[in-house]
């Protein structure tokens, strides 16, 4: 795959914890455009019971990252998710970013991946 990727926060939970194809694809996508929102930094460095080495690790990942900020832009598109198609407002904000960052995003979020939503692209690494 080449362009731009929105990873989600449950893609990079798994690939932190070594499970395939989750690690295998986002390692061999660390050279394209790969993004997270700001919403997924926080959940990473907001889990429950995160040890301090495995918290050095997330942060050293993510500076490989794009950390996509809170546009207006994309908090007007998250609003519309979250009313229109209900979907929890981290999500929304995620699935926002994806949208107006004309990236894949890339999740196993059934809901997020079911979504009919114009711009949004979805995928699940096999």
């Amino acid at each position: 795959m080449s362009g731009k990727i929105v990873l989600d926060t449950n893609a990079l939970i798994y690939h932190f914890q070594g499970i395939a194809p989750w690690t295998d694809f986002i390692d061999g996508h660390l050279r394209a455009d790969v993004s997270v929102s700001v919403i997924t930094r926080m959940e990473l460095l907001a889990l429950n019971g995160l040890a301090p080495d495995s918290e050095k690790k997330i942060r050293a990942f993510l500076e490989k990252l794009n950390i996509a900020p809170l546009s207006p832009v994309i908090e007007n598109v998250a609003i519309l998710l979250r009313r229109k198609a209900r979907l929890k407002l981290p999500d929304a904000i995620v699935a926002a970013t994806a949208v107006v960052s004309k990236a894949v995003l890339v999740t196993n979020d059934k809901a997020m991946a079911a979504l009919d939503w114009p711009g949004l692209k979805v995928m699940k690494p096999a």
